[in-house]
């Protein structure tokens, strides 16, 4: 039986294959007219394959876009080979080196863009999501961030964080990812962490179905804000991280999300005074 991601891996595939097919299909029926027959087939797998992108799109599979502009270049540029037409090869080749700049464009800079500053409200829609926060040991961090913490690790080759992390603070969202109604359907995190150490700043989100991302800045590049609440917010607050963020080409913020317990009120004093510290070495 196929598991979440392997679903989502068949369908997205079988959508830009259909979306490959159509244009295609409707580059080729342009010099063989007694093709025409088949355009009412044509237009159904590209609505069918276009709808499957879109509901993969707004559900978190953020590249579809541009995987489908590539996929429908790939089909034009095939056509256009295999039919001697100058003109959609063009407009194929076109299509692919567009569709591809954009998605490394996509990958690189998403995280700041979609986990960024207005990030938050992207994913809280039109009602605050309930969220718990907690102090804790860095061992003792929620399971699923475990695995993206690990690779995080090995990726900037940041130590034993057992031995160096001053802080650390989680926050945990009970609602599973499930978003309020209206809101917006993208990747919402599960539980999000911030550990700080001497030198650095960092902060895991997880994500349904495996997803994380990371990011670790240096405490001395740093800054925090906490920004006006909003009259609907009562029992949650923002602690907007501003840094230089390793693998970033530009400083950007991220808006660390706690709740409005002692033990949230703690970690943004900690990490005021560290801040402190820091510059005064």
């Amino acid at each position: 039986m196929l598991n979440r991601k392997s679903s989502v891996a068949v369908l997205a595939a079988a959508a830009l294959l259909g979306e490959a097919f159509s244009a295609y299909s409707i580059a080729f029926v342009s010099y063989s007219p007694h093709m025409a027959w088949s355009i009412g087939w044509i237009a159904t797998v590209f609505t069918l394959s276009l709808t499957l992108s879109v509901i993969l799109a707004i559900r978190g599979t953020t590249l579809m876009g541009t995987a489908s502009v590539v996929a429908a270049g790939l089909g034009m540029l095939v056509s256009g080979i295999g039919g001697g037409r100058i003109v959609h090869s063009i407009i194929g080749a076109v299509c692919i080196t567009v569709g591809l700049a954009f998605m490394f464009l996509q990958a690189r800079l998403s995280p700041f863009s979609l986990y960024g500053q207005w990030g938050l409200g992207a994913v809280a829609g039109e009602g605050p999501r309930e969220r718990h926060t907690r102090l804790c040991r860095i061992t003792e961090l929620d399971e699923r961030l475990l695995p993206l913490l690990e690779d995080t690790v090995h990726k900037y080759s940041l130590g034993d964080l057992r031995a160096a992390t001053k802080l650390c603070c989680e926050t945990r969202y009970p609602d599973n990812g499930m978003l309020p109604r209206g809101a917006y359907a993208g990747p919402a995190p599960v539980v999000e962490a911030c550990v700080l150490t001497e030198n650095l700043v960092i902060i895991l989100i997880a994500h349904t179905e495996g997803r994380g991302v990371a990011f670790v800045g240096r405490l001395q590049q740093t800054m925090v804000s906490e920004p006006p609440r909003r009259e609907d917010s009562e029992g949650e607050r923002e602690l907007y991280v501003r840094s230089a963020w390793l693998d970033s080409t530009e400083s950007s913020s991220y808006p660390f999300p706690l709740d409005d317990s002692a033990a949230g009120r703690e970690f943004m004093a900690g990490f005021r005074e560290m801040l402190t510290a820091t510059r005064h070495t």
